[in-house]
């Protein structure tokens, strides 16, 4: 017997009937639809987590672009993409210590204290790290590249050392802008007419890295101010990644006097940091966008296999963080030996794939040296701020900083 074809053509729309029910079931787990119950604080470490990992492959691709030279195009569009987005930390910062101006002084000041010996230790280990293989003329002159960083705050021998920097100043002017506006307003003025002084005395422009605080200490206070992100439409977020993308693209600097530009300035990278925003005005609110995308997808996708993923990195932030400004010095460099200098999907693949593993792998044997580094710097800060001690037995905003740098 032939076959009449009508069976075939019934096969057709039970097809579409099980492609169109494994979409729903994947669209319900979190894409589309609100998924289960997720806490605050487990969207800020899946964000956190996404963040980290979109930190790792910003870096490769910088020596990519580096690798292949003029030939580049796909690596520093991706840069172009995704560098901007630092930002997005401090505004996690901010959204993990919604009571900071409620704290005392002495905690507030110990927590900025332990990210700046944060800095520190980031930028002994690299600096011994680059020694090992790289010698100096004298002795001397090794001690002034080490000693140099950690007077100034600027130029350290790794590559995360400034985010500690400026978070911890970020923090403390929010602080005291959430306290006294009057205060806030003379500290402004003293600390700018410190750095004018400090560069008519030759002093590096940017010193303790004060060119990032104005962005970091902004986005670190509207954090603190962030809805939750359950409230946040599919639709709003689709359209704010959109939106992100187009003034990522247009930005440039004199962007409001010249005009936009989609193939002008292609190179520009935007920066968190005054004279690199492009127009300051097209940078905020596509941070703003961007971060609206960000705690949408870290929300709806928490659940599922690739929130989880983000979540291990997000949990541990602050030590894989620490790891990452060394895996920078030590395997960084190394990766481009033997690589082809053609840009291919398979390329970026192998990259994104090379960071996530190292760096899970690194942390889960290094877990325990790395836990010990942050209990010496705790023990150091607190005898550096006894009056700290009574206040970090119980921080009343959730605000840690053994589990995230961003907060």
């Amino acid at each position: 017997m032939k076959p009449n074809g009508s069976g075939r053509a019934a096969d057709g729309p039970m097809i579409v009937q099980r492609m169109t029910a494994l979409g729903r079931r994947a669209l319900d787990n979190g894409l589309l639809f609100r998924s289960s119950s997720t806490s605050s604080a487990e969207v800020q470490e899946v964000a956190r987590g996404y963040l980290l990992l979109c930190v790792f492959y910003i870096h490769a691709m910088i020596g990519v672009a580096m690798h292949v030279g003029d030939n580049a195009w796909y690596s520093l569009i991706q840069l172009k993409l995704l560098a901007p987005n630092v930002s997005a930390f401090f505004f996690l910062s901010g959204m993990a210590a919604p009571a900071l101006h409620r704290k005392g002084p002495a905690q507030v000041l110990h927590l900025s204290l332990v990210l700046i010996l944060l800095a520190g230790i980031s930028h002994t280990i690299g600096f011994l790290i680059i020694l090992a293989g790289v010698g100096f003329p004298t002795p001397w002159d090794a001690a002034r590249e080490f000693l140099k960083p950690l007077l100034l705050g600027t130029g350290y021998s790794s590559f995360v050392a400034w985010f500690f920097v400026v978070l911890a100043v970020a923090r403390l002017f929010a602080y005291m802008f959430l306290r006294s506006k009057p205060l806030f307003i003379v500290l402004i003025a003293t600390v700018t007419a410190a750095i004018w002084i400090g560069k008519q005395f030759g002093l590096p422009d940017n010193i303790y890295e004060w060119r990032n605080w104005p962005t970091a200490t902004l986005f670190f206070l509207i954090g603190m101010k962030l809805p939750d992100a359950k409230k946040i439409p599919w639709w709003v977020a689709i359209a704010a990644i959109l939106g992100s993308i187009l003034l990522t693209l247009i930005n440039r600097h004199g962007l409001l006097r010249i005009g936009p530009c989609l193939t002008c300035d292609l190179h520009f990278v935007s920066q968190p940091m005054v004279g690199q925003y492009g127009s300051i005005f097209a940078y905020v609110p596509q941070q703003l966008l961007f971060i609206i995308f960000l705690l949408w997808a870290a929300e709806r996708s928490a659940p599922m296999l690739i929130g989880r993923v983000a979540r291990f990195f997000g949990q541990a932030s602050l030590p894989i963080l620490l790891l990452h400004g060394w895996v920078l010095l030590i395997l960084y460099p190394r990766i481009f030996d033997g690589i082809s200098k053609v840009e291919t999907p398979f390329l970026f693949i192998a990259i994104f794939s090379y960071g996530l593993v190292v760096h899970a792998l690194l942390y889960v044997w290094l877990v325990r040296p790395l836990h010990w580094i942050q209990m010496l710097i705790f023990r150091v800060s607190h005898l550096s701020i006894r009056r700290g001690r009574r206040d970090i037995a119980g921080p009343s905003s959730g605000e840690t900083v053994s589990a995230s740098p961003l907060a």
